[in-house]
């Protein structure tokens, strides 16, 4: 088996460029297989007639040894197998009539050309190979089956004929049939497959709705039970409520591990295409992360000085990958401070398209025994990309990124992790501040009236749900100085349009206008006044992804129901200060 493996191995060499989910790839392995199979055979014939001392047959065989190494090198810079075979076939064809023309092969021979149509069919495929078979057979039946009526010295027995012509069409028969069944085999598995795949999509969207389901009435049992608790209860009135409390508690962990193996594809979202500001883009989404951790993190930017202008494109997509690569290198980084160098460089520009590379780079991830596994057994450069992001968890960032046209490369060594990803941008105008006269972020100045304290605040309750208008109201009546309730998205446009809030509480899934779409209205709206209202996401989406939406679509900050009430208190002092 091993023996096996390694021989693969030799026939997929310089196959990295080739895509392995391509009829190429496997094409390319066969040719590699029939080309180096030759080229040995050759070299022993070659060494025969040299001891043989056979100049004549030396230069023969030595002239179609050079000129197959010639068309296995050339297949090895253009990749383009279907050429590469046809001159392979052609080749050997040549060299076998000759044989056969010049005498030299005896009655044995004739036995071993009935094996052309196997090289020819694996190599050239069904139609091609066929029709390449059956010149063959009528090029070379004539030195067999008509030798005297030609007049040619040798001639061949009729044992040896009538068994030519019944091998040559048995094994050309048998491959049609044989790579009949082969199709048949791979209909049926991608059947299976196309079914498999509609099966996990609807499992996937019954996870998704379960989850939405399950989650809004558990967050009204769990903020509920923290309020009934702070009353004055008897014992036994105190022992019912903690077990309730307790039973919540475990449903909760029960309902997160069902978001944490979902994945719910997010990537066939509606794209929001425009003229954007890259840097200001990168660095507001790092800025989420600043926040959070801002002592023990460090974010390090390197922006090449020639992105000097506007790019047309998606930047709530762009978010979403940063996001995403940053959160999982943070979960590999070792505890303590860390740093991730971030760098965007212009490679290219051509025809108004700018071609962009985005780099991520840290010493401080932690040396996973998985990753060089993966290295080790995993050949092929996209499989290997795929398998690390599978590990690190960064699987929604990459799908993303092909969809926007690019693909990640990861680079690891002991010292240093790399991840690498170059997009294509359609360029804009440029833009009229300069670099070096901007500012750190390069955002327009946002009028502030000071900080608000939490009691004085004023909140926007974004919320269609009536109990948990309740809840929600409950809660907070004695911790802020009001609370404004709009029951949908269009609802607190208007809202948002005729009063001042300190604070926005959006929920997502919402009838008429949801919260992702009211979001970006609101952030749209604010871009005239230079202000900005925090808007933190409650929301039942709680499956792979949803945090990165919101953050991208100009959400602040984001909690999943069920939550704490004193975890949304502290969003929200955050958010105030």
């Amino acid at each position: 088996m091993n023996f096996i493996e390694r021989i693969f191995q030799i026939c997929t060499l310089n196959n990295d460029k080739i895509d392995p989910d391509s009829d190429n790839f496997y094409n390319a392995i066969i040719f590699n297989f029939f080309s180096f199979m030759a080229l040995i055979l050759l070299i022993v014939f070659i060494s025969v007639n040299v001891y043989l001392k056979n100049s004549y047959l030396f230069i023969i065989l030595a002239s179609l040894f050079i000129a197959i190494t010639i068309n296995l090198v050339l297949f090895w810079k253009k990749y383009n197998s279907i050429l590469a075979s046809t001159i392979l076939s052609a080749l050997l064809s040549i060299f076998l009539l000759w044989l056969l023309y010049s005498g030299i092969v005896n009655n044995q021979g004739v036995i071993l050309i009935t094996l052309f149509p196997v090289l020819n069919i694996y190599l050239l495929g069904k139609k091609r190979g066929n029709i390449f078979s059956l010149i063959f057979f009528a090029l070379s039946g004539i030195a067999i089956l008509l030798p005297r009526i030609f007049s040619f010295q040798l001639v061949f027995s009729l044992t040896n004929q009538v068994l030519f012509v019944l091998l040559y069409f048995v094994f050309l028969i048998f491959l049609n049939i044989q790579e009949k069944i082969s199709k048949l085999r791979f209909e049926t598995i991608q059947s299976k497959i196309k079914k498999a795949k509609q099966e996990t999509l609807a499992k996937e969207e019954f996870i998704s709705k379960i989850s939405h389901q399950i989650r809004t009435p558990l967050n009204n049992l769990v903020v509920v039970t923290n309020i009934v608790n702070n009353f004055d209860l008897d014992e036994k009135q105190k022992d019912l409520i903690d077990t309730i409390q307790a039973s919540t508690n475990n449903l909760v962990n029960v309902v997160n591990n069902i978001a944490e193996i979902s994945n719910v594809d997010l990537l066939q979202s509606k794209d929001y295409n425009q003229n954007f500001n890259l840097e200001v883009t990168v660095k507001n989404t790092i800025d989420l992360f600043h926040e959070e951790n801002s002592d023990d993190l460090q974010f390090p930017v390197e922006i090449s000085e020639d992105i000097n202008f506007m790019v047309f494109g998606d930047p709530v997509k762009i978010k979403q990958v940063y996001l995403n690569l940053i959160e999982t290198i943070l979960k590999k980084t070792k505890a303590g401070k860390k740093t991730i160098d971030i760098k965007i460089k212009k490679l290219s520009e051509s025809n108004n398209i700018v071609e962009i590379l985005f780099n991520f780079s840290t010493v401080d991830m932690e040396q996973v025994s998985e990753i060089t596994k993966i290295l080790n057994t995993e050949k092929n450069k996209k499989d290997r990309n795929a398998a690390i992001a599978k590990l690190l968890e960064c699987t929604i960032g990459m799908r993303i990124i092909e969809t926007l046209g690019g693909s990640v490369d990861f680079n690891l060594s002991p010292y240093i992790f790399e991840c690498n990803f170059i997009l294509k941008f359609k360029k804009g105008e440029s833009l009229i501040i300069k670099k070096e006269e901007s500012k750190e972020f390069a955002l327009p100045e946002i009028k502030s009236e000071g900080k608000v304290n939490l009691k004085d605040s004023n909140i926007l309750l974004v919320e269609d749900n009536l109990i948990n208008q309740k809840i929600v109201l409950l809660s907070l009546k004695k911790t802020v100085n009001s609370v404004e309730v709009a029951n949908n998205g269009k609802e607190a446009l208007d809202k948002f349009g005729s009063a001042k809030f300190d604070v926005i509480l959006m929920d997502i899934q919402m009838p008429i206008m949801n919260g992702i779409v009211t979001t970006k209205k609101i952030r749209s709206i604010e871009k005239s006044t230079n202000t900005r209202t925090p808007i933190i996401a409650i929301t039942a989406n709680a499956l792979l992804g949803d945090k990165e939406e919101c953050l991208a679509a100009g959400m602040d900050d984001y909690i999943s129901k069920p939550f704490q009430i004193e975890t949304l208190i502290t969003k929200m002092e955050q958010q105030l200060a």
